[in-house]
């Protein structure tokens, strides 16, 4: 009768999938081991690569959005300072100082002003009291400025508000704005001295805000919008004075929190009350020269979803490939493992043949000098 070695009959009675647990089978082992150390390697190398490149665009991208802010809020702050020194250089013209000019002398003063610069819808000249006595086209004249903001703001220095509707001064069929709401308009104002160095009265002008719109598309141009870049400015206490609607909002989010007073631009990661967290450049108004500003504030935002998305693609893409030479390797591993084993199974039957008396029963020969072997 044949006689068999116990390790063959303990081979012989396990059930077919032995090869699959790794305490039974070195392949599996192999395989195993190879496998949970390529994936934690992977993750370890899409965690650090995309950690590394989200740094990387919040400093970049974070740096380019205050860029955009900087030179939108000084190409407004530069604008408003040409206009205001429009009207400053035709406070210093004869018909407008000297007492005793008729208010058709000072009206084609004003008409050739707005001539020159069409983003001017009204010019006025008021005198010391406050009453208007010339106007382009009349409107107005006659009537008192006294209570009026820009009368009062600019007796002894030049003067610039806040937006506001004028329906008074609006022309007739004015658009609306981005938003639906009716044209508003920005008043500024400047003392004029007399010939004998007194206060003559207040030249004034309501300048059109839809220039400020084409000011932001020069800076950021409409096909930002694919990019859910969008720019919005603020007035000092906060109200919307400029919106893009770039970022995919029906109304934009409140101003920036910027606690630091002193700090006029930067970037931040910026969670909102919209819900979604935007990396933000800003800047505050600091004015251009003699004017100095209204303390507007400029952002330039889009969605960190949006900013982060190569991020996240890199992680993925590095995971993908990771995952798939790890399959890879793991076979490897499984078939180099199964040839060690099935020399190591051989050299067992042999040395089980031996032990059990069989005369005739030799160790496979080595195939080489090494470890293995």
């Amino acid at each position: 009768m044949e006689r068999h070695h116990p390790s063959e009959l303990e081979n012989a009675r396990r059930e077919w999938w032995w090869i699959f647990n790794p305490r039974q089978s070195l392949r599996a082992a192999a395989a195993l081991f190879f496998g949970v150390g390529a994936v934690a390697f992977t993750a370890l190398v899409a965690a650090l690569a995309s950690r590394s490149l989200h740094q990387s665009l919040e400093q970049h991208l974070g740096t380019s959005f205050e860029s955009l802010a900087v030179q939108l809020g000084d190409k407004l702050d530069r604008t408003i300072y040409e206009r205001y020194r429009t009207l400053q250089l035709a406070a210093s013209l004869a018909p407008l100082r000297a007492v005793d000019s008729s208010a058709p002398d000072r009206r084609r003063v004003l008409a050739a002003l707005q001539d020159s610069t069409p983003d001017f819808v009204w010019i006025g000249f008021a005198d010391p009291t406050g009453r208007i006595l010339a106007a382009t086209k009349g409107l107005l004249e006659g009537s008192s400025a006294e209570s009026r903001p820009w009368f009062r703001g600019a007796r002894e220095q030049p003067y610039a508000g806040t937006l506001r509707e004028a329906p008074e001064i609006a022309p007739a069929g004015s658009p609306a704005d981005e938003s639906g709401n009716p044209p508003r308009f920005l008043a500024l104002a400047v003392p004029v001295t007399g010939a004998d160095g007194q206060f003559a009265g207040v030249l004034a002008a309501q300048l059109r805000w839809g220039w400020a719109r084409e000011v932001q598309l020069s800076v950021v141009a409409e096909t930002a919008r694919r990019d859910r870049l969008g720019v919005t400015v603020y007035s000092g206490t906060g109200d919307v004075l400029l919106d893009s609607g770039g970022s995919g909002w029906t109304h934009p989010p409140d101003a920036p929190a910027l606690t630091d007073r002193r700090k006029f631009r930067g970037s931040l990661i910026e969670p909102t009350s919209l819900g979604t967290t935007y990396l933000t450049g800003f800047v505050r108004s600091r004015g251009f020269r003699e004017y100095r500003g209204l303390g507007w504030v400029t952002a330039v935002r889009q969605p960190v979803g949006q900013v982060f998305a190569p991020a996240a693609g890199l992680q993925n893409s590095i995971a993908r490939w990771g995952f798939a030479l790890t399959g890879i390797g793991m076979a490897g591993a499984w078939f180099f493992a199964g040839r060690i084993s099935r020399r190591l199974r051989s050299v067992g039957v042999a040395a089980g043949r031996i032990q059990a008396g069989d005369v005739l029963a030799v160790l496979p020969s080595g195939r080489g000098e090494g470890e293995l072997e």
